[in-house]
């Protein structure tokens, strides 16, 4: 019992680290959403080349950071990304230079992704057993990070116009000096989670041909996120007549289904398996997206929202415990793709979606996020079914180890 109850409190603390973190990520299109109806930017390619800075230099050093956590254990990276990442979007909003914005947001990018590898990494190390739960709850932080975000966003800029987004560093400020005195505590975590995986050495080995399989499908579903997140603002704007502040609540509705979501989905994958949770959601996700993208009025679409957030955002942290099991002796650089790289690879291809919105109009966008949908889902059946294979071998061992014995 004791043991159960300290487990739950350091996934919480983690999940308080990971909404400390992802608020500032969560917060940038809310933001850019608001920048763009004041005029400081022009266009919404120029918005979506502003979500590219936030994510090219993240999604490109993410893996090297956990290649580097990997090799010694380095949890004080997870209180020098947070801060990083607050430093970078805590003063856009006193900024009206392009090129500033560009290199402040690619700052704030940068310390996203000296976070979650390492994050990633601990949050298994703590979750013993469970690992579909406690990866889900640490997932949970990430989206009430994305729900608050665009709610701070517009209440501070509501109240103060576009400095007060300064106030989005407060939790950062906070958790990163909780995380930095608990630093010693989680390198024995880290190390105590290396032996075991040592004792079960014969049975846990690594797949590399099942990891580029579902990382293939996390980039997809990552554009899937990243357009979702990045354009739904505009299209109620735009479809619908909504003011920006309006707009931005259908992204915490869409963060706050996720949250859900993500728990959801991890407790599930414990029981019935990995491999369907991660399929069946991704499926799912398509009908509904084919319908949001016909609903007549703002609030058909944002009820068709729902559904949509709880099938995209319930193979997340299954996705995130998938790629730990496939490399479970690289649990780092396999963090820093899945929860990294593959989510922030979706700003890589936001430039496209805002030209398609540009040039076509926004119905066209929501359109091709769903194409996008399709793919992602069926590379998520050609996911190779981890556990089954592991259960496979272990049998196998256990049959040649009989005849030994006797």
């Amino acid at each position: 019992m004791i043991k159960f109850v300290k487990t739950y409190k350091e996934n919480l603390i983690l999940l308080l680290a990971h909404f400390a973190t992802d608020i500032n990520q969560g917060s940038v299109s809310a933001a850019l959403t608001v920048m763009l109806n004041s005029g400081v930017l022009h266009s919404k390619q120029e918005m979506s080349y502003l979500v590219l800075a936030s994510t090219l230099v993240s999604s490109l050093i993410q893996p090297i950071v956990g290649y580097i956590s990997d090799r010694k254990p380095r949890p004080y990276l997870m209180s020098l990304g947070i801060i990083i990442s607050a430093l970078g979007l805590m003063f856009i909003g006193f900024i009206t230079d392009f090129s500033l914005l560009f290199l402040l947001l690619t700052t704030s990018g940068i310390g996203v992704a000296i976070f979650h590898p390492q994050a990633g990494k601990i949050a298994n190390s703590v979750s013993t057993t469970n690992k579909g739960k406690g990866m889900s709850i640490f997932s949970v932080g990430g989206n009430l990070g994305f729900t608050a975000g665009p709610c701070l966003i517009s209440g501070t800029t509501l109240l103060w116009g576009l400095p007060g987004i300064v106030v989005i560093g407060i939790p950062a400020f906070i958790m990163s000096t909780w995380l930095i005195l608990r630093n010693r505590k989680y390198v024995e975590y880290t190390r105590t989670e290396e032996k075991r995986q040592q004792l079960n050495a014969s049975v846990e080995q690594e797949d590399y041909r099942g990891f580029a399989m579902l990382t293939a499908m996390i980039f997809f579903r990552s554009m899937v996120l990243f357009g979702l997140t990045t354009f739904i603002p505009v299209y109620f704007i735009e479809t619908f007549g909504l003011n920006s502040q309006q707009a931005n609540l259908n992204l915490s509705l869409i963060a706050v289904c996720s949250a859900f979501a993500s728990l959801a989905g991890g407790i599930l994958a414990d029981r019935i398996g990995f491999k369907k949770v991660l399929f069946y959601s991704a499926a799912s996700s398509v009908p509904f997206l084919l319908m949001f993208n016909q609903a007549s009025s703002s609030i058909a679409a944002s009820l068709l929202l729902i559904p949509v957030a709880f099938c995209i955002y319930g193979t997340l942290s299954v996705s995130m415990v998938l790629g730990q099991k496939f490399l479970c002796r690289h649990v780092g650089f396999a963090s820093g793709i899945t929860i990294g790289l593959g989510i922030s690879f979706g700003g890589l291809t936001s430039p496209i979606l805002g030209y398609i919105a540009d040039t076509y109009g926004i119905a066209y966008t929501m359109y091709t996020i769903t194409a996008v949908a399709f793919v992602a889902a069926l590379l998520a059946f050609l996911v190779p079914d981890i556990d089954k294979i592991r259960a496979d071998r272990k049998a196998r061992l256990e049959k040649t180890e009989a005849p030994a014995e006797r």
